[in-house]
């Protein structure tokens, strides 16, 4: 039995649309990942880096978010039945146990994009409030304001003053140069939960790529697994259970090839 026939029965019908939208996105948007032995020091070409990426996709997700908001609001179906459903499906297991007898559940989704995940938080956890905050770069918190003016926007660190039953990397941290230090930060800020998905490998130390979208190139790292266990565990908290989120497109020239990796880790 697949992952997906495995989990449809307990989704609710309406859910089923996203995954199958995310692949599309993810294999057009994507054109090239690989290795770069010099790290951050890489030279990339003009019009390139984070800040050029980052407004490269605002301008090509937001036609994605205002349909999934319009999808949710309508009560229409949300999920397709498609592997990619793992990620909301596993999201959608993390948000429960966060609000586990609440009628009242805070995350803070650091990187979460223009608040795709808390429309799919309010589809999937109907009758529990869900305050929740993203921080992002400002152009697209500045974006995410008008799609989402539910959720509370951040645009620095100043986000992990607060406390939150549940803090979410669901796919930014690989853009963190200093990666280390804003998780040791997320852990001080969780509550109950915290929870990050991330390219993972486990035979060799943590590298750096290209990747390069929508004629953009921006730097990125693949994580060797236990350094991202560790770190973590290392500031307090423990691994409660491991993900497998699916596969990753072939990396040029790298010393090893990753898998897509879920962690979730408790106080």
């Amino acid at each position: 039995m697949t992952f997906t026939r495995a989990v449809k029965p307990m989704v609710p019908p309406f859910l089923w649309s996203i995954g199958k939208d995310m692949k599309r996105r993810l294999s057009r948007s994507v054109d090239h990942y690989a290795y770069a032995p010099r790290a951050w020091d890489t030279r990339l070409p003009p019009g390139a880096g984070n800040e050029a990426y980052w407004s490269t996709f605002v301008a090509r997700e937001r036609a994605y978010c205002e349909a999934l908001i319009e999808r949710v609001r309508a009560g229409n179906p949300v999920l397709t039945s498609d592997d990619e459903v793992v990620n909301y499906v596993t999201f959608g297991y993390v948000l429960a146990l966060a609000a586990r007898h609440r009628d009242q559940v805070s995350m803070l989704d650091y990187g979460g994009n223009l608040g795709d995940y808390y429309w799919v938080g309010k589809a999937l956890l109907t009758g529990v409030e869900l305050e929740y905050h993203c921080k992002e770069l400002p152009a697209i918190a500045a974006a995410g304001r008008v799609l989402t003016p539910e959720a509370t926007w951040h645009t620095d660190d100043s986000c992990f003053a607060a406390s939150y039953d549940l803090v979410m990397f669901s796919g930014s941290l690989p853009y963190l140069p200093d990666w280390k230090d804003t998780l040791q930060n997320a852990t001080r800020s969780t509550r109950h939960y915290l929870f990050l998905s991330a390219p993972s490998v486990t035979e060799v130390p943590t590298y750096v790529i290209t990747q390069r979208s929508g004629g953009v190139t921006n730097l990125q790292y693949l994580f060797n697994r236990s350094e991202i266990i560790d770190t973590v565990q290392r500031a307090g908290l423990r691994l409660v259970r491991e993900f497998a989120m699916g596969g990753h497109p072939p990396v040029a020239n790298a010393p090893e090839q990753p898998r897509s990796i879920g962690w979730l880790f408790a106080r």
